[in-house]
């Protein structure tokens, strides 16, 4: 009787066709598993959590490919619903605005399907949907990006209205803020405390069945921040980062740390190596986190999938489960053939002490 041949492919092979998930060593004693996180195509996944907007950027996303549209349809068109929904303070209209009491926007997008092309703006003012702008410099110019007033005259030449991005929620926001700044000047705080509320910066990432991928990333960037500041998001391999061999990764957090580490492209190519996408989101925010000696005051958080579905998250600093009392990640939100849900992903440390907020040199 001769016996099949049992090679160490054939033997994983085999147990991955049973549901049995086996641990690797990767390179740096990482360890990554296959098939973790895994999705059937096509598959939406967002950085956004909050509870008013959250099922329609998916949902948003998953009606454009069901009627035919592209990643790069469905990935803009997902953005927008937060671009242009006053109720969040971190992207687009109704951000909270710089220093000066005025929004520049930044927003990159990128499509893996038209050779990992890529555009953006950075600074843009009065105009609600930036990401619309980005795409336009992706595949309307020979330019990877636009900054200040030549965005702004590039989206009306394309027909975007100047709009004000100031509402009044936000000018009260800002008037506070800027009440609040010293008690050796002359203002005088209201009693009532501004609630800042849940946010943070947009990413999108798009996965059709054909294993097409595209992605967004959009801001408001820092609350009250300088003039003229950009951080992350438009930056190509920072906030966002598209490969359509491999996958997609976007950032949100602190811009000038995803910049210096290129965190985008960082977990892409962790994941070309073979790391399983929440892996590599841990690579990356552990990287920082010894960047800065264990104990960075800031937060980070990399969302990330692979073209076959797997998908993951990671953030620096996390939140305290209330009824395990254990630490769990900022959470990310997807939508498959299974309709949208809200995962918690993974935090490496726990939400920042009163006193460690205390000592952040910039608040």
């Amino acid at each position: 009787m001769i016996r099949d041949k049992i090679t160490r492919r054939n033997f994983v092979v085999s147990l991955m066709k049973t549901g049995v998930i086996l641990p690797i060593i990767g390179k740096g004693g990482m360890e990554r598993r296959l098939g973790q996180g895994r999705t059937k195509l096509p598959l939406i996944m967002t950085s956004k959590t909050n509870p008013a907007v959250k099922e329609q950027i998916t949902a948003t996303a998953w009606e454009v490919l069901q009627k035919g549209g592209t990643p790069m349809d469905a990935a803009e068109k997902a953005t927008n619903v937060s671009e242009i929904d006053p109720r969040d303070p971190t992207v687009g209209y109704g951000g909270d605005p710089n220093e000066e009491g005025f929004l520049q926007l930044d927003a990159s997008a990128m499509d893996g399907s038209d050779h990992n092309n890529a555009g953006a703006v950075a600074a843009l003012e009065n105009i609600k949907t930036p990401c619309s702008v980005a795409r336009l410099v992706m595949e309307r110019t020979d330019h990877l990006m636009l900054v200040g007033k030549g965005a702004l005259q590039f989206a009306k030449m394309h027909g975007f209205k100047e709009e004000n991005l100031l509402t009044e929620e936000a000018r009260r926001h800002w008037v506070e803020w800027k009440e609040n700044l010293s008690n050796r000047d002359y203002y005088i705080s209201p009693r009532k405390k501004h609630k800042l509320e849940e946010g943070g910066t947009i990413n999108v990432l798009v996965l059709d069945e054909k294993g097409d991928i595209a992605g967004v990333t959009s801001t408001v960037g820092h609350h009250f921040k300088i003039v003229g500041r950009v951080g992350d998001s438009p930056i190509i391999g920072a906030g966002l980062y598209v490969d359509n061999d491999v996958g997609a990764a976007g950032a949100t957090g602190h811009g000038a740390e995803a910049i210096k580490v290129c965190a985008s492209f960082l977990a892409v190519e962790k994941m070309r190596e073979g790391y399983s996408p929440q892996s590599a989101c841990r690579y990356v925010c552990q990287r920082v986190i010894d960047r800065h000696g264990g104990k960075p005051l800031f937060g980070l958080k990399i969302v990330a999938l692979t073209k076959n579905g797997d998908y993951g998250c990671c953030s620096i600093r996390g939140k305290i489960h209330k009824e395990t009392g254990k630490v769990i990640g900022l959470g990310f939100s997807v939508h498959d053939a299974n309709g949208h849900r809200t995962e918690a992903g993974e935090a490496i440390l726990p939400p920042m002490t009163e006193e460690e907020r205390k000592s952040i040199p910039w608040r």
